[in-house]
């Protein structure tokens, strides 16, 4: 998706390279890719609407997104599906006219671990604090997990060894709270001072009570236990805020943690029977990027009244809090748990050296082998397993962690001049003297192989749309099913089957798609021909209006050949990644008996979600709950 607003401050610089039409210091907004604006018109109580005046009600932000959508269905073209062309917008998608900061000047710093392999009840506070990302900065208010400044510890469990956790709000003042959006569904002003808070376990197998749903909220003093099972298989999980229309701010405030799942062969222990890194050799990484004030201080832009920002791409990486961290490490393997904590950022990561690298795990667990890469493309929500090779290396030598992800992905301009935002850099590595963990990369990871799961007991369509602006060929808000997030015309899967959803891409973007409770496989991507979908069963549509449900299939408007997952995406997903003009269907096993070697052990019953997540996507409001029914 693409930028429509940027904060005041940013208005002149924007002017001058073209992503503003017009500028005005009269108090009023006027950008080139907006439906509406702020201008005399709407101080006396009008919106223009495609040459149109319809009267307000209240204040702009007041209105919510789909009463807004069904304001503007009787102005002529007002509102459009994606537009014919899966090309870019040439609006500029960077926010950030950040500090430049020195790089890899910054140690990069390890979170604190939590052993709780053998069960029991753990507090988690969430509270306020002050956080350095760097040095040649002042600290910065944030928020934090576990008595972290910023992030929270990584808790160590054991497969089948359950655990509790008793989440705490002790939150004040939002530290992002002036980028709060009203307009989105179930945020409010008093989000700012008050917040809602709700814990998520990404990829753990809970029950609904437990799984962070995005309206299962609780308040500053208030606390929720959650039950976590961890029967499921070893495996790079990670928790973190997801309050309803507020997710994007409290996971760029802090609010987020790893959480690894040990099981009896990847133990995480020196002399594991794998031969996997451990202790000191195996490093949790979590990618981010952020951006900074003069002073200091996190920056978010706030559209102006409120307004959303359809994605942020920030020009700081940020690694376990860390801006542009280095680390040193010693002449050995390296185990690497990855996790893709930005908002909106897809990373193509390479080391500058463009040595290989060894991908060993996905989102739910370990792959059946070690797959060679040179690059790894990483969206928001996934992780990665890898394990890279400093042995041959004589000390002294500097390798960086490099990304040439555009943004948005994947056909966002590459450069800041044609209104990019690139983040060229992340880290370096910085080899010493010391041998380290001296064992080879592994031939075999795991004991019983990853099969196939059976055919499907259903098809479900399900697809991804944006609510354009035909003029600017700007976006307002993104769908999923073309369906705002409090339809009643839900997924309804059985438990203990397995359902094939094939996710139906109309958008100009990759889209990463997250499933609460289940790991599912990557069945195929396939080509299809999006003008003649949309025309077919959206075009005819009255503008504003919502459904179809069920989506119709595009089995019709298909074009080449399924391409199968690639070897690195073979493995177990919760998180998978939609790419623009593609069918991406994926094999979803609802429960622990719906098939030989599902990865875990329950079968749930219960209300979830499914969503983008793009966190400013998830927030307005590409987000469904879905039902597991017996």
């Amino acid at each position: 998706m693409r930028e429509i607003f940027r904060p005041f401050r940013h208005l002149e610089q924007r002017s001058r390279s073209g992503g503003f039409s017009e500028v005005s210091t009269n108090g009023g907004w006027y950008a080139d890719c907006a439906t509406y604006w702020y201008s005399q018109e709407l101080r006396e109580g009008l919106i223009r609407f495609d040459g149109g005046h319809m009267p307000i009600i209240d204040k702009l932000y007041d209105v919510r997104r789909r009463d807004f959508l069904k304001m503007a269905g009787g102005s002529a073209a007002a509102f459009l599906f994606y537009s014919k062309s899966l090309g870019n917008s040439a609006s500029s998608v960077s926010f950030s006219d950040s500090l430049v900061l020195s790089k890899f000047t910054e140690q990069l710093p390890i979170p604190p671990v939590i052993d709780a392999t053998q069960g029991g009840t753990f507090g988690l506070a969430m509270a306020p604090s002050s956080h350095s990302f760097h040095s040649s900065i002042p600290s910065t208010p944030t928020w934090g997990y576990g008595g972290a400044t910023y992030l929270g510890p990584t808790f160590n469990v054991k497969r089948g060894v359950p655990i509790n956790i008793e989440a705490q709000n002790n939150l004040g003042v939002n530290p992002l709270g002036f980028a709060i959006d009203q307009s989105l569904h179930g945020a409010a002003a008093t989000d700012a001072i008050n917040p809602r808070v709700s814990l998520h376990l990404h990829g753990g197998n809970t029950a609904p009570e437990s799984d962070g749903h995005p309206e299962d909220t609780f308040l500053p003093g208030q606390s929720k236990t959650y039950h976590y099972t961890n029967d499921q298989e070893a495996a790079n999980l990670w928790y973190h805020d997801h309050a309803l229309g507020i997710t994007r701010l409290n996971v760029m405030a802090g609010l987020a943690g790893f959480y690894l799942v040990r099981d009896e062969f990847d133990t995480g222990t020196a002399g594991n029977p794998i031969g996997l890194p451990a202790g000191a050799y195996e490093v949790p990484l979590v990618l981010q990027d952020r951006m900074f004030s003069e002073d200091g201080s996190m920056d978010y832009p706030p559209g102006p009244l409120k307004i959303w920002s359809p994605e942020f791409f920030g020009d700081v990486a940020a690694v376990n809090g860390k801006a542009f961290p280095n680390l040193d490490v010693d002449r050995g393997l390296y185990r690497f748990r990855v996790i893709n904590g930005s908002n909106a950022r897809v990373y193509n990561l390479y080391l500058s050296n463009n040595h290989a690298f060894f991908q060993i795990g996905s989102d739910g667990g370990l792959l059946n082998a070690p797959v060679s890469l040179n690059r790894l493309i990483l969206a928001p929500g996934e992780r990665a397993d890898l394990l890279v090779d400093f042995s041959s290396y004589p000390a002294g030598t500097r390798i960086t962690l490099k990304n040439t992800g555009p943004a948005p992905f994947p056909d966002g301009p590459r450069s800041s001049r044609r209104g990019g935002s690139p983040l060229k850099e992340i880290m370096q590595f910085t080899v010493g003297s010391s041998v380290g963990f001296a064992e080879p990369v592994p031939a075999l990871l795991r004991q019983t192989p990853i099969i196939p799961l059976p055919s499907p007991v259903r098809t479900r369509n399900v697809s991804l749309v944006e609510i354009m602006d035909m003029e600017s060929d700007e976006p307002l808000m993104a769908l999923l099913n073309n369906l705002p997030w409090d339809t009643s015309e839900i997924e309804q899967p059985k438990v203990d089957t397995v359902e094939q959803w094939n996710i139906i891409n109309t958008t100009g973007d990759t889209h990463p798609i997250h499933l609460h409770l289940v790991q599912f496989q990557v069945l195929s991507r396939q080509r299809f021909k999006v003008e003649q979908y949309l025309e077919t069963y959206y075009e005819h549509l009255e503008h504003g209006s919502f459904g179809p449900h069920p989506v119709p299939s595009a089995d019709a408007f298909l074009t080449g050949k399924p391409v199968p997952p690639a070897a690195n995406e073979a493995g177990w997903k919760d998180t998978v990644r939609a790419n623009p003009g593609e069918v991406t269907s994926i094999m979803v096993p609802f429960g622990a008996k719906a098939a030989p070697g599902v990865p875990f052990g329950n079968s749930f019953v219960g209300d979830y979600v499914w969503h983008c997540h793009i966190l400013e996507h998830e927030d307005n409001e590409m987000m469904l709950p879905y039902r597991v029914v017996a």
